[in-house]
């Protein structure tokens, strides 16, 4: 599925205890000449006020626009901007930051003189590509191994990296708030959800921790050990079992694959009318989260008309 980039972050606990009585995060960061970050990497030391970014993973361009700062750069093509990333990072697109394998176009990165680099996993490939990186401007990228770390805490992770930690704790906050109202008008606290992606070698389980945010909880094989690796051979489909299914077929074959077996007719979700095929925006939005995209996902996928049979 999308690619994506999240991770956990933290300011130096000295200053912030200095501080803490003259004012928040934001104005800790202010007074600083750096903050500290925690990533993979261990802990990165990005300048304060940094305002050149330039984005290798778009879940964290979209954060850093929602706090008000727009990246100079992110890795991406104007065909492949998401609907809630349109007139915003849009005209900053550049798909010659990284190549086919996603790894660093380290000339071009330079180019933008960035103050810092948001960049996943997938994009450093060894300790030697981070280090060429690194002597560009300070890489962040999220402190987990997972290939779906939180959105929440991608966002933080921004946050501190760009001296907005209270900007990100309101975007956190506010969508948080957003999907939950939802989800309690539409009484589906309880029920469970599975995504599926089908593919020629089996069905896959896709990460879609955000609908836990309305109060849905994961059905079978929606655990982060199973999700992008287990597949359901086509004889078991029945453990497609969830009061919702959500797949994303990438083309017909896909979707026959799934309509097409002896037993999706049979489906709970398929008998109660709450399977439903979904574009790769609506995938993008849960796989690759933001609260730009989880903002698009209650206002504009028409997942209320889902969830409401």
């Amino acid at each position: 599925m999308t690619r994506t980039a999240l991770g956990v972050i933290s300011v130096l606990a000295a200053s912030t205890l200095l501080l803490a009585g003259c004012g928040g995060t934001d104005e800790a960061a202010d007074n600083a000449d750096s903050v500290t970050v925690d990533t993979l990497k261990g802990e990165v030391e990005v300048p304060a006020g940094a305002k050149n970014v330039v984005v290798l993973n778009s879940p964290a361009a979209d954060a850093a626009a929602g706090m008000g700062v727009t990246p100079v750069a992110v890795a991406s093509t104007k065909d492949q901007i998401m609907p809630w990333q349109k007139g915003v990072t849009d005209d900053v697109a550049d798909d010659s930051l990284i190549n086919a394998e996603y790894a660093p176009n380290l000339e071009k990165i330079a180019e933008y003189e960035p103050d810092v680099i948001f960049a996943a996993p997938w994009n450093i490939a060894d300790d030697s590509t981070y280090e060429q990186l690194s002597d560009i401007a300070p890489v962040i990228i999220p402190d987990t191994e997972s290939a779906n770390p939180d959105w929440d805490e991608m966002t933080e992770q921004v946050g501190e990296a760009l001296g907005k930690s209270d900007e990100a704790e309101k975007l956190i906050d506010t969508t948080k708030d957003k999907l939950e109202a939802v989800g309690a008008d539409l009484g589906v606290d309880g029920k469970s959800y599975q995504l599926i992606s089908p593919r020629a070698e089996g069905i896959y389980f896709g990460n879609a921790a955000p609908l836990e945010l309305f109060g849905l909880k994961p059905g079978q094989h929606q655990t982060p050990e199973e999700i992008n690796k287990f597949t359901l051979s086509a004889e078991n489909l029945d453990e497609l079992d969830a009061d919702y299914l959500f797949v994303w077929a990438m083309d017909d074959d896909g979707k026959k694959q799934v309509v097409d077996n002896p037993s999706y007719d049979s489906l709970p979700s398929v008998k109660n009318g709450t399977a439903a095929f979904i574009d790769a925006e609506f995938a993008t939005a849960v796989n690759a989260a933001s609260p730009a995209s989880l903002d698009w996902l209650v206002t504009d996928s028409g997942i209320e008309d889902m969830l409401k049979k």
